[in-house]
């Protein structure tokens, strides 16, 4: 039957919202991962003049967060840094409380710049907050920001916010006291400072932290000495980095071969061959999607 002939067919299963599988515009499936997001880098000391910027204009009365999403450079996107995280540059201004809320996302954070007298309050527990941190706020807790250390702090957020909204189960909070009292000590592992984590000496070595605390976010410690080489093949995982001391260079499999000083951000999709080289001691932050990858049996290696 010639095309004309099929016509009406095919505009009566458009009214029914129907489909036709064997002539779909577009394949479904794929021999092997097709990655929509790029490989891509943030500098942290752009980012944080642009929050100085900011802070003159911004209050945090104002604003739920005074913070600069690292918006993944692909058609159509306004918000994710990777498929299923999102991370953003953060500023408190000495003085300031950013208000408490909590969603079904989980968050953590890794502080860039900050002195004592910086601290979160998550579920009534002050965690103290100093460079080098990764902070965790785990799924549901109430949150806000503090800081009475006499100077501005920075930090880098990551949340599984593109996650949560790509299953249509966010859930959103204001805490009606505005900023939660501190009621309680902070629970052991909330506040992880990352050379404590690696433990003594100057070897290369990689350690998991915070293991099933954020079920959907994997995050590991990475110290890499003079001379090291991490290579990393192909893998479904969706990866983010970020330098807490030292300097690297990664190189991404598609043309990326950047020097990532303290604090920058480099999203390296899914499906990239990628390596990490360092001409002096570093350490990284590696987020990552592998937790929620490997509990829905997607996890694989090329």
């Amino acid at each position: 039957m010639n095309q004309d002939a099929l016509a009406p067919y095919y505009r009566d299963l458009s009214r029914l919202n129907l489909l036709p599988g064997w002539a779909r515009p577009a394949p479904a499936m794929w021999p092997e991962p097709r990655p929509v997001f790029k490989p891509a880098l943030w500098r942290y000391a752009d980012a944080r003049a642009a929050l100085e910027q900011a802070g003159d204009f911004v209050p945090v009365e104002q604003a739920e967060r005074r913070n600069l999403i690292l918006a993944n450079p692909i058609e159509g996107n306004a918000y994710a840094t990777s498929r299923n995280i999102v991370s953003a540059y953060q500023m408190v201004k000495d003085g300031e409380k950013a208000r408490s809320h909590r969603h079904t996302a989980a968050a953590l954070r890794l502080v860039v710049e900050a002195k004592p007298g910086t601290y979160t309050v998550v579920d009534g527990a002050r965690v103290d907050m100093l460079p080098g941190d990764v902070v965790l706020t785990p799924a549901w807790c109430w949150h806000g920001h503090a800081n009475e250390s006499g100077a501005t702090s920075y930090w880098i957020d990551f949340l599984d916010v593109p996650f949560v909204q790509h299953t249509e189960a966010m859930f959103f909070e204001a805490n009606p006291a505005g900023f939660e009292d501190v009621t309680r000590a902070a629970p052991k592992g909330y506040r992880i400072p990352a050379r404590e984590a690696l433990g003594p000496g100057t070897d290369a070595t990689t350690v998991e932290i915070a293991k099933d605390v954020l079920p959907t976010i994997g995050l590991h410690l990475m110290r890499l000495p003079a001379g090291a080489k991490h290579e990393q093949r192909k893998t479904t995982v969706n990866n983010l980095y970020s330098v807490i001391s030292g300097a690297a260079r990664i190189t991404v499999e598609g043309g990326m071969n950047e020097t990532l000083a303290v604090g920058d951000v480099v999203t390296v999709p899914s499906w990239h061959k990628h390596e990490i080289t360092t001409d002096a001691d570093a350490i990284l932050l590696r987020v990552s999607d592998e937790p929620l990858l490997r509990k829905v049996g997607l996890l694989r290696t090329g």
